[in-house]
């Protein structure tokens, strides 16, 4: 009769576990559509705004590479590997046509070393900016080298002074 108890208590224990991670998972799952509706909400202001003020496309563009950027970032942490995914979205969507304005080429830039950074958050700032480039440099072939270091340079600055400033800003929250 104990063998009978013993085996019935380890499908018990079981039935539970299993109940639990079923739970779980069905967090996560409600979790990550809330999420992406939070994100598709924005996206769907923002094209009424550009509509309605009659701006680029851009705009757009750039909040579909956060929320491709974001996606991945959310997969990633749930254990997804990379060739599981497919290619990186900002490597794989096309621009508007071959000339970009100014402001287009700077958001281009800034959601690729947003991306990268996302991706090796321990990484080496040179490394960040220096995979930025490439990616950069795939997405906009046609640039010159030289102008594409420039752009992603210049990103690369304004990322480092903004994430220099949260620092001092944590810091003295912390300390006042």
């Amino acid at each position: 009769m104990s063998v009978l108890n013993g085996f019935l208590a380890g499908a018990i224990i079981i039935l539970v576990l299993l109940n639990i991670y079923q739970l779980l998972v069905q967090r996560s799952a409600l979790r990550i559509a809330e999420i992406l509706y939070v994100m598709a909400t924005n996206v769907r202001a923002k094209a009424q705004e550009v509509r309605r003020d009659g701006k680029d496309v851009e705009i757009i563009e750039a909040h579909l590479f956060d929320m491709a950027t974001s996606a991945r970032s959310i997969l990633r942490a749930l254990g997804r590997s990379e060739e599981s995914m497919g290619p990186d979205p900002t490597l794989t969507v096309g621009t508007n046509g071959s000339r970009m304005s100014a402001d287009s080429l700077l958001r281009l830039a800034d959601n690729i070393f947003f991306a990268v950074t996302e991706e090796n958050p321990g990484a080496e700032w040179d490394d960040v900016q220096g995979e930025a480039l490439k990616r950069f440099q795939k997405k906009v072939p046609n640039m010159e080298p030289e102008a594409a270091r420039k752009i992603v340079t210049v990103v690369a600055h304004q990322a480092h002074k903004e994430s220099s400033r949260k620092g001092a800003q944590l810091a003295v929250g912390r300390t006042g």
